[in-house]
């Protein structure tokens, strides 16, 4: 049997339209009267206290602004149009893969057949893999102290 209560003024999807303009504006959902609030929420298992608890560490998180990973991170950077070191590297990623048999190479032996500073040719093979799409990324290497191997995608 269920438990019918008393519906918040608006269908869900106008509720929850609301809560993200409320989010937008640096208020709470609540605030906006866009949700139903935990109190009306029976049965959810969480006390006051625990909700009082949750909340603190929500609004922690969101004084403290995010910290990257260590190590190197390609957020902050502008993803180009398709230019020439994305057209070298890509040329010496077929080379290299070619005198490897078809297998996929490391980013290092890519770097060297294009001629390019290792971290130059790292930005563009991430770039051909996360913004052209023309090249794979393999994680999981058998050497993972060279970072992953890179191949072309088929058909391309």
């Amino acid at each position: 049997m269920t438990h019918v209560g008393k519906k918040v003024e608006g269908n869900e999807e106008q509720r929850r339209m609301a809560a993200r303009e409320a989010e937008r504006s640096g208020e709470r959902p609540s605030e906006w009267k866009a949700t139903t609030g935990a109190s009306k929420q029976r049965g959810s298992g969480i006390g006051r206290g625990k909700q009082r608890e949750m909340a603190a560490e929500i609004a922690e998180d969101r004084e403290a602004p995010p910290q990257p990973p260590p190590g190197r991170t390609f957020s902050g950077r502008e993803h180009g149009e398709y230019g020439a070191d994305h057209a070298r590297v890509y040329g010496a990623l077929g080379e290299a893969e070619r005198r490897h048999g078809g297998e996929a190479v490391f980013a290092t032996e890519v770097a060297r057949t294009a001629g390019l500073p290792d971290e130059r040719t790292r930005l563009a093979l991430h770039d051909l893999v996360t913004v052209h799409r023309l090249v794979t990324e393999l994680q999981g290497t058998d050497r993972p102290d060279m970072g992953p191997r890179y191949e072309t995608k088929p058909g391309r």
